[in-house]
């Protein structure tokens, strides 16, 4: 079975890197500011063995830069955030394709489910976005950290929309409901109806990303997988994470889904290059 490795985090390691990240924006300051600081973390996530980079497009849409009236701009940086990622990609070598996944994020916070806006908002903007990241020529749109059922689906229909490969991650806080305190089985199922290439979960710790994929097993027979977090920041200045997991113990956990039938494998908040080199070791290591 062929086991992709998803990169790991973007937002956290350019805070560890000194980048500003406050909110709105959060990573998107820095395809304004550092570009070049994106650029090479992409590039050492290739160098980990990443073979698929997410683009900073988690708050390109123009609904989050209307919020600091730089609606306008919302092409531009997403363009660039992808463009960003494909020269990262070109430093693999010849004999390894990097796919380039285009992030599509809730429009709102990602723990406070509550906020999301009106179905008829979510389907105008997550529409807009999904335009935008086939435009840019993404290879797959990653629909992530969805914490309701109801922008969850809205917005993979608008990524399918675009007729191309769609990954649709749920957010559960535990390993059975989301944030908004529906069931995940009920999400999973919904999802699965839409077709897309893979269903995952992310931006949970490591323990609750293991109970909730055995939730996607049951419920759906197509690719799956998870990328975990090391908590949330107490702020948007906090990039101080508790790491219970060492790389060596990532790799460990990374192993441990794979035995259970997991084909896509990363990283959220919190974790680092190291996280994914090590995983990529391991992988590559006779069993």
């Amino acid at each position: 079975m062929k086991i992709t490795i998803l990169d790991g985090a973007m937002g956290t390691e350019l805070q560890r890197r000194g980048q500003r990240t406050l909110l709105p924006l959060w990573s998107a300051h820095a395809l304004i500011n550092t570009p070049d600081l994106t650029r090479q973390i992409h590039s050492e996530y290739v160098l980990a063995g990443a073979e698929v980079l997410t683009a900073n497009t988690f708050r390109t849409s123009r609904y989050t830069l209307a919020k600091t009236n730089m609606e306008h701009q919302a092409a531009a940086l997403t363009y660039r955030a992808v463009q960003l990622a494909r020269e990262a990609a070109a430093s693999a070598p010849r004999s390894k394709k990097i796919r380039i996944a285009g992030s599509i994020a809730p429009l709102e916070d990602c723990y406070r489910p509550g906020l999301a806006p009106t179905d008829d908002i979510l389907r105008r903007e997550h529409h807009a976005q999904a335009g935008l990241l086939a435009d840019a020529g993404v290879d797959l749109i990653l629909v992530e950290t969805q914490n309701n059922i109801r922008e969850a689906r809205i917005a993979a229909q608008a990524a399918l929309a675009q007729r191309m490969p769609v990954w649709v991650s749920l957010c559960p806080k535990d390993g059975q409901t989301l944030f908004s305190g529906e069931p995940l089985r009920e999400a999973v199922r919904t999802i699965a109806g839409l077709k897309p290439e893979a269903i995952l979960v992310n931006c949970c710790p490591p323990p609750i990303a293991r109970d909730a994929v055995r939730v996607l097993t049951e419920e759906w027979d197509g690719p799956w997988g998870a990328y975990p977090n090391f908590g949330i920041p107490e702020d948007e200045t906090d990039s101080n994470f508790a790491e219970s997991l060492s790389p060596a113990k990532f790799a460990e956990w990374g192993m441990e889904i794979v035995s259970d039938g997991a084909q896509i494998i990363g990283g959220c908040c919190g974790t680092r290059v190291a996280h994914i080199a090590e995983f990529a070791t391991d992988l590559r290591k006779p069993h």
